[in-house]
């Protein structure tokens, strides 16, 4: 994230932040709740709650609350960001898991921490927490429009986990095509940021707010887009001092990632060879850096780059023609930018 993207959400994450503990503390047995703590950067791997909170940027619930301080009726937005913080978290419980991840945000993962079984068991009530706050958020809705957004926020979670299912099958296929790939990530990771965007305008009790919502997942669908491509490029090419992961991360971890599906299905004969080979086995610093140049001579570096443009200029002209408050379109200008324009 840029600084001045950080500078935003500042305020919002130390909101986000002070009612999770809250929510935390107040669920019993104690330590259960102190596991999603921990996965949330709240508490420390002692379970004690600490002062310099890195449990990741929390930009999923920052948005509804920005949105909110535009628009006016802002009361339900702290639950909705909290129920899409918690839904996020506890997907990466899972995916931590599946992909046998041992850190996250530069600590060991939960599972590591507290084993596998408990761990699911953390994730479970992380599930079930995103859904109380869900229910919470859309209470003041009359029942039909309050069973409306709840049931797109049952549907979002569908398509996140639908989304995983394809991404651990493509582990193992041996061609992967860029559209599935396209379709993989609309559905793992845009959706949600889609859900954020949309959520403070569809939760509105007024009409004439709640008819925006359905531009406002346009938008935050295309910006996800570009967020989740623009990880895929950090994980090749990114700077290790910002990424905190050296060149190349994701070729050592064997991921089909978009430039890596591009040159796959585009590339020559022996650019396909090469990469098939090499992800039979560990990788060199010399082996990863022929995948990169190879990468590039087949023109998968500026695919990328180029689906990046246009996802983030796709979100930028849908909030230019939606007709919403000016500061609000100026603050997520700057968060569409920001995103697909990111070096960590």
């Amino acid at each position: 994230m840029t600084n001045s993207i950080n500078m935003l959400l500042k305020p919002y994450i130390k909101k986000v932040n002070t009612n999770l503990v809250e929510l935390i503390e107040s669920k019993k047995p104690e330590k259960l709740y102190k596991y999603i703590g921990y996965q949330l950067g709240l508490y420390d791997a002692s379970f004690e709650k600490v002062a310099d909170v890195k449990g990741g940027k929390r930009l999923r619930a920052s948005i509804p609350l920005i949105v909110t301080k535009h628009i006016g009726d802002g009361e339900f937005a702290m639950k909705a960001s909290m129920a899409l913080e918690l839904f996020h978290n506890f997907t990466l419980i899972i995916d931590d898991i599946q992909d046998n991840d041992e850190t996250r945000r530069g600590r060991p993962t939960l599972w590591k921490t507290i084993d596998t079984p408990q761990a699911l068991n953390a994730a479970l009530i992380a599930e079930s927490l995103s859904f109380e706050c869900a229910r919470e958020a859309c209470a003041h809705l009359p029942t039909k429009q309050a069973q409306k957004w709840y049931e797109s926020f049952q549907m979002m979670t569908y398509k996140v986990f639908e989304g995983q299912h394809m991404d651990i099958l493509f582990e193992k296929e041996e061609q992967v095509f860029s559209a599935q790939y396209i379709q993989m990530i609309m559905a793992k990771t845009a959706c949600l940021i889609g859900q954020a965007f949309s959520c403070g305008f569809a939760l509105q009790a007024k009409e004439d707010l709640r008819k925006f919502a359905t531009n406002l997942k346009q938008i935050g669908e295309a910006a996800g887009m570009a967020f989740q491509i623009q990880d895929d490029i950090l994980g090749l090419w990114g700077d290790p001092k910002k990424t905190g992961k050296p060149v190349g991360s994701d070729l050592r971890c064997h991921k089909k990632t978009l430039p890596v599906v591009h040159a796959l299905e585009s590339g020559s004969r022996s650019a396909r060879q090469l990469i098939l080979e090499a992800y039979q086995k560990d990788l060199t610093e010399k082996q990863t850096d022929s995948i990169l140049n190879c990468l590039e001579v087949a023109g998968s570096k500026d695919f990328a780059f180029n689906q990046v443009r246009e996802y983030t200029n796709k979100a930028l002209t849908i909030l230019d023609s939606t007709p919403i408050d000016s500061k609000l379109k100026e603050k997520l200008t700057e968060i569409i930018e920001a995103l697909g324009h990111r070096e960590s």
